[in-house]
């Protein structure tokens, strides 16, 4: 499944997890490095909404710590983290910054996806 997510000066940018099948019709693979420290601080910023319950976190930190992860990983570790403060009582039902530290690591640990690795090892 490719999604067109926007146009910029005639540059269609789309998004895809792709079926390895796929890769070998692609007349262009680009890499991208992970976002930086910065980039991923913003991330963090606009991932977790305002109508999330959250309590005492610290996005510089959430940056720091999540070194490495590329947008889907920090994505995937909000929502893990915001499942895990859906499961609690309801008098502390928000994210704490120890469920987003939970998170990344689980993240980390579960590494990229198969499809990603196979892209690295065979075009990039």
């Amino acid at each position: 499944v490719v999604l067109k997510v926007d146009v910029v000066d005639s540059l269609d940018i789309f998004v895809s997890r792709l079926e390895k099948g796929l890769l070998d019709g692609l007349k262009y693979l680009v890499s991208f490095q992970p976002p930086n420290r910065s980039c991923r601080k913003q991330l963090w910023e606009k991932l977790l909404p305002d109508t999330l319950p959250k309590k005492s976190i610290d996005y510089s930190e959430l940056a720091r710590r999540s070194d490495e992860l590329n947008v889907t990983q920090i994505g995937n570790a909000v929502y893990r983290a915001a499942a895990l403060a859906a499961l609690k009582p309801e008098s502390s039902r928000y994210v704490t910054m120890q469920d987003l530290l939970s998170a990344i690591e689980e993240e980390r640990q579960r590494g990229i996806s198969s499809v990603d690795r196979y892209v690295k090892a065979q075009y990039i």
